[in-house]
């Protein structure tokens, strides 16, 4: 069972907030937003789904200690990988960022959506639902581990219907691993969405989203958005991991790893190509945009000449640790999805 006072008292906090959600753009001001919490990591079933996310050594980790908590498993890279969340959500707060956090997952739907363990990941919140202008939609992921990530989140979902969200489901994604090609069988996850105002693109490697969820999206939005598929290199999971948009005219890309190039609607921006190492092993692309200035990136090395590119572009840069984080294949925009972006 979930923590019912716990639940109610996150979900008032949403409800309390003044603003009204509404995202309108990628770099938007962050105002709010659902972030990955810290106190619960199990790691799934290695299927497909897990398959293109984590790389070298921790790919391993993750293979020899399927549905096994974290904690127990490496008690020491446990602790490193909580630290290191917490101190990111402590900075977003010291910048006025609002955070909500997810609340532990009920034994049953541990093994949702057919009685295996497909983990705990909520870690990574960005892939559950998407919010897109004042729609906060939950989403129906092809990824196991992803299905079921709504449930500790729905009840602060549920409350910004109190502040003028419209709020929706995706048809259900079931139980079988996939069901592609089948009519009214659309799977999206929030990291292959960029909304960049009333343009949306929804990445497309064969692994997650796919285009009858394309289809259902923008038929959810109408006709004031415009809905557009972008393929990515099949040894990715999301669009988010081979592109950003921290400022309108201005994108953070790995060319190699898109098929057809960068979609007409940013041809003409100027492009910051991330080699496909970085992309890859270090998530050179998956950085969290506070607005059309500031962009939070990992420490390290292999994000430095990112970093000095986007100096040079006058974005100020804030550098935090967050290694242990995305060695999993996902770091700072995976682990959030905005409730408001003004």
């Amino acid at each position: 069972m979930y923590d019912e006072k716990a639940m109610r008292a996150a979900a008032q906090k949403v409800s309390d907030a003044s603003d009204p959600v509404f995202v309108r753009a990628e770099w938007g001001e962050l105002k709010e937003c659902v972030y990955g919490g810290y106190d619960q990591f199990v790691f799934p079933k290695f299927l497909q789904d897990a398959d293109v996310r984590p790389s070298g050594a921790f790919r391993q980790f993750w293979y020899e200690n399927q549905e096994r908590d974290v904690r127990d498993a490496d008690p020491e890279y446990f602790a490193r990988w909580q630290h290191q969340i917490e101190n990111t959500i402590r900075r977003l707060e010291d910048l006025g960022v609002g955070i909500h956090l997810p609340t532990k997952m009920s034994d049953a739907n541990m093994k949702f959506p057919r009685g295996e363990n497909h983990g705990v990941l909520t870690g990574w919140l960005r892939d559950p639902f998407v919010t897109i202008g004042n729609n906060v939609i939950e989403l129906a992921p092809r990824s196991m581990f992803h299905r079921r990530q709504r449930f500790a989140i729905r009840h602060i979902l549920a409350a910004t219907m109190e502040r003028g969200a419209r709020y929706f489901a995706q048809p259900d994604s079931g139980a079988d691993d996939s069901n592609e090609g089948l009519p009214g069988w659309g799977y999206l996850e929030g990291g292959d969405i960029l909304v960049l105002g009333k343009t949306v693109l929804v990445g497309n490697s064969g692994n997650c989203s796919n285009p009858e969820g394309a289809r259902w999206l923008q038929h959810m939005l109408g006709p004031d958005y415009d809905v557009q598929m972008v393929r990515v290199d099949p040894r990715f999971s999301h669009l988010d991991c081979v592109m950003l948009a921290p400022r309108e005219g201005v994108a953070v890309v790995s060319l190699e790893c898109l098929p057809d190039g960068v979609p007409d609607c940013i041809k003409d921006w100027d492009l910051i190509d991330v080699p496909f190492e970085i992309t890859k092993v270090h998530m050179g692309c998956n950085h969290l945009v506070l607005n059309d200035r500031t962009v939070m990136m990992p420490e390290g090395e292999p994000q430095d000449a990112l970093a000095a590119a986007l100096k040079e572009r006058r974005f100020e840069i804030i550098r935090v640790p967050y290694d242990e984080v995305y060695c999993l294949g996902g770091s700072f925009r995976c682990a959030h999805q905005p409730l408001i972006r003004s």
